[in-house]
């Protein structure tokens, strides 16, 4: 039998708009602490707290069924974003205003399935490492009684944000 899911998100450029000249840190609390949104796929995959320091942010995730696969687990696809957003975020949270950031490479490990049995979920990420243009941070996904989900390791790049977020201008290397 079909089932249906119904959500919210904000629109992109609304975000772009609220945290325009805001530093990575500065987004970074303002999530924490509601007073901006959260980008379109945490709200898509439903990622449900967020908690933030300078390079290390901690978000909730509760495994729903409609994240599963064929076999009745959630999909690896689905942890993986939960763990690209986490590592995003500690990247974000060291950017100078003005500053974004893109995934280059993201490693994961699954130690075991996720079931929605296993409850809320938390990814922490922590940056390992940063230079001028590539940061590396680390991930872990627990439950509640710190079983291990999954590890990863990611390696971003961050850039300067074109003058439009149109789209229609490739970022620039950060040079600062």
């Amino acid at each position: 039998m079909k089932q249906t899911r119904t959500y919210e998100w904000t629109r992109p450029q609304d975000i772009a708009a609220a945290i325009d000249g805001l530093s990575g840190a500065d987004v970074a609390k303002a999530m924490a602490e509601g007073r901006v949104p959260a980008a379109p796929v945490a709200d898509l995959i439903g990622v449900t707290e967020f908690e933030a320091a300078r390079g290390r942010v901690a978000i909730g995730f509760d495994p729903q069924e409609y994240h599963y696969n064929a076999l009745g687990t959630v999909h690896g696809g689905v942890i993986a974003t939960l763990i690209d957003i986490a590592t995003g975020a500690a990247v974000h949270s060291l950017l100078k205003a003005g500053q974004g950031f893109t995934t280059l490479t993201l490693e994961i490990k699954y130690h075991r399935a996720v079931t929605v049995n296993a409850g809320r979920l938390t990814a922490t990420a922590e940056v390992i490492a940063r230079g001028r243009e590539i940061a590396t941070a680390e991930a872990r996904v627990v439950d509640r009684n710190d079983r291990l989900f999954a590890t990863a390791t990611s390696t971003l790049m961050t850039f300067r944000l074109a003058e439009t977020r149109s789209g229609s201008t490739p970022p620039e290397a950060d040079q600062a």
